[in-house]
């Protein structure tokens, strides 16, 4: 088991590649079986894979089995492929990955890591037979390695400043990214609110015949924040009082979208009670979003890891517990990332910082950010991130409240030191192999 996963990993070294002839070539060789899927695409900057598992929950809740491709994962990369709610058996992720390992050595094709993963969750979701697969992008849209599936509806969530070395360094240019999702004849549900944004996929899904649903024009929410609950209006859905698994405003935005996304698949045909949108969204389970993992002291566990997403964490923070409240926070990101601004809007926000270092590529030195935060508050560095947890949660006094974010992998490297005091191995149930 080891040895296979530590091939796949391996993979990581031949870096990203950005087009799709290779992906196609990959998958003609497994039958095509993106082919086989009816689907929708999600891209976006922020709140995506939010849509994404809202809007799988209220499928399943509709009961349609359906399949869930998000990323990165947190704990366990089975929990990239969901069907049902539940990860990918590990024996039969294994299964998959030496099946395709095999062939794809055989014809001389090198993938990348992620063209291998996406490639294997094609396959599994045509395989299984899901009525449905709910496919979250990786990077951008246009080239991402998702890209070759032909969806019955493409979603576009906020748009804002993030791998602007891949996407651009405009809003309108990340957009155009973004964009490329939208397929000729397909619908859109755009989510976005930037005017740059609209502009640009507004105009892109005119250019492809695509049927537009836009955020504040065809769809439209009221917020009860800080309840977590909403009102929605729509084209064919208007549904009030919509209560919120998941915390913070900036999920009743997403929730919105994800609605927008049941609103259009109804108009199309699909059999979506009112019923099962809102227990769908009642249920919603995305774990390491503004997420709380132990109560005596409080601590959260946030995945926000650009300036959109911190400044929607903070904004969660003050509602949620309350504008006075300043967190101890454990930070850590990577080199790529807006670190100097990050750093600036969380530093007057709390009480004191432990910086760690995530065992991830391109992690951010700490001492880069030591002159930022000390600026603010009191600031050490403790470069191991299980440390920086164990030592934050032990000098904090029983109303104090613990923070850690800044990036994905730092929430998936000390996720399992909360795992571990709750007597759980992963963050989603396991589907019997």
């Amino acid at each position: 088991m080891t040895d296979t996963l530590d091939w796949l990993y391996s993979l990581e070294a031949r870096g990203e590649i950005y087009k799709l002839d290779r992906m196609d070539q990959a998958l003609a060789l497994i039958g095509d079986p993106h082919r086989k899927l009816r689907a929708v695409h999600i891209a976006g900057t922020k709140g995506k894979g939010s849509v994404a598992a809202m809007l799988d929950a209220i499928l399943r809740a509709a009961g349609y089995r359906c399949g869930l491709y998000t990323k990165p994962h947190l704990v366990h990369l089975t929990e990239r492929t969901r069907i049902d709610g539940a990860e990918m058996p590990a024996a039969l992720m294994l299964q998959y990955i030496t099946r395709l390992r095999d062939l794809y050595e055989r014809a001389g094709l090198a993938l990348t890591f992620f063209e291998f993963t996406v490639a294997l969750m094609f396959l599994y979701f045509a395989e299984a037979g899901v009525d449905i697969a709910v496919i979250e992008t990786g990077l951008g849209g246009r080239l991402d390695s998702t890209n070759v599936v032909h969806p019955l509806l493409s979603v576009i969530t906020p748009i804002g400043f993030d791998h602007m070395d891949r996407l651009g360094y405009t809003i309108a240019a990340i957009a155009g990214e973004k964009g490329g999702i939208i397929k000729e004849g397909v619908p859109v549900v755009i989510g976005a609110r930037d005017p740059a944004a609209r502009l640009v996929l507004t105009s892109i899904a005119g250019q492809r015949h695509s049927p537009a649903f836009m955020i504040d024009r065809e769809f439209s929410y009221r917020s009860h924040a800080p309840a977590h609950r909403l009102d929605y209006h729509g084209l064919g859905l208007v549904l009030d009082d919509v209560e919120l698994a998941l915390a913070g405003p900036f999920q009743h935005e997403n929730a919105a979208i994800a609605m927008g996304a049941a609103d259009a698949m109804r108009a199309s045909g699909w059999n979506l009670p009112e019923a099962a949108i809102r227990r769908g969204l009642r249920e919603t389970s995305w774990p390491g979003r503004c997420d709380i993992v132990m109560h005596d002291p409080l601590v959260v566990l946030d995945c926000a890891h650009n300036e959109l997403a911190i400044e929607a964490l903070l904004e969660t923070i003050a509602v949620e517990l309350g504008p006075e409240v300043k967190p101890r926070l454990v930070f850590g990101c990577l080199e790529d990332k807006q670190w100097e601004r990050m750093a600036a809007m969380l530093g007057p926000r709390v009480s004191d910082v432990t910086i760690t270092r995530a065992a991830a590529k391109r992690p951010l030195d700490p001492a880069n950010l030591m002159p930022i935060f000390s600026s603010y508050a009191p600031t050490r560095i403790v470069r191991d991130p299980l440390t920086a947890i164990a030592d934050s949660v032990a000098r904090a006094a029983r109303d104090d409240v613990v923070l850690v974010t800044g990036s994905v992998y730092l929430v998936g490297e000390v996720y399992p030191w909360f795992l571990a005091r709750q007597g759980r191995r992963g963050l989603f149930p396991e589907t019997a192999a």
